[in-house]
């Protein structure tokens, strides 16, 4: 067992370095996937079920993950419910949470944001702590699935990196494949179209309704969040 782990940490580190210095594409067969890494990117294994992308210059100062999950079919029984009830979970955990608590910046559930040919909504998130000293981060969040296994690629950093060069990170998760994909998996939006979703200081409209259906009284300290105000038939992301 260990010769078979000190291996497996050799045959890891030959790896990250032979990526270390020019554009290549890395394939892993257990993760099933392949990714194009830029000039200086490393893959770093962590195991069968999970990657991380990384610039070895700090160009580029985020991490970019991808972890894989199984999926219990017997719970999502449908080509899409598994990424359906992730990304409508984490738009809930962002907005909810006590600590670390944040606001979704923006979000794309159309059809036309696959993962290849495979649904995988997406969204980019700005979080928050009470504790002040660690400072805000941001998020850009893909969730998609191919058969009996599930995805959530992501890229993780510091505020002004993230927004700096969110360019560059999304081009690289874009160009993740998935490599046991389904064929054309694209028809499986969310109930309301991406152009219903935009950034707008909170006003005083006559009654709004949270995601969870719950009627919020507005006032001067509504927090951030997205909110469904009926007589514009619009989500609103309310950001003060």
């Amino acid at each position: 067992m260990k010769t078979n782990r000190l291996l497996y940490n050799i045959l890891a580190i030959l790896f990250i370095y032979s990526l270390a210095t020019a554009d290549t594409t890395i394939t892993s067969t257990a993760l099933g996937i392949s990714a194009y890494l830029p000039d200086n990117w490393i893959a770093v294994p962590a195991g069968d079920t999970c990657v991380t992308f990384s610039d070895t210059t700090f160009t580029y100062c985020s991490q970019i993950t991808c972890k894989k999950h199984t999926i219990n079919t017997d719970d999502y029984p449908s080509a899409t419910s598994w990424t359906r009830a992730h990304f409508i979970a984490y738009l809930l955990v962002v907005q909810y949470s006590y600590d670390p608590f944040g606001a979704v910046l923006y979000f794309d559930s159309s059809a036309a944001c696959t993962q290849d040919s495979l649904w995988a909504p997406e969204a980019f998130t700005e979080f928050y702590t009470i504790d002040t000293a660690l400072g805000a981060w941001n998020e850009y969040m893909r969730y998609t699935e191919s058969g009996a296994c599930g995805y959530e690629i992501y890229a993780i950093g510091d505020t002004a990196d993230m927004k700096q060069n969110i360019g560059m990170y999304m081009a690289i998760i874009r160009m993740i494949r998935i490599n046991d994909k389904a064929a054309l998996l694209i028809n499986a939006g969310l109930d309301f179209p991406r152009n219903s979703f935009f950034i707008e200081k909170a006003t005083a409209p006559s009654g709004i309704f949270d995601l969870l259906g719950k009627k919020r009284r507005v006032t001067s300290n509504l927090l951030n969040g997205i909110y469904f105000r009926p007589e514009t038939q619009r989500i609103r992301l309310m950001i003060r």
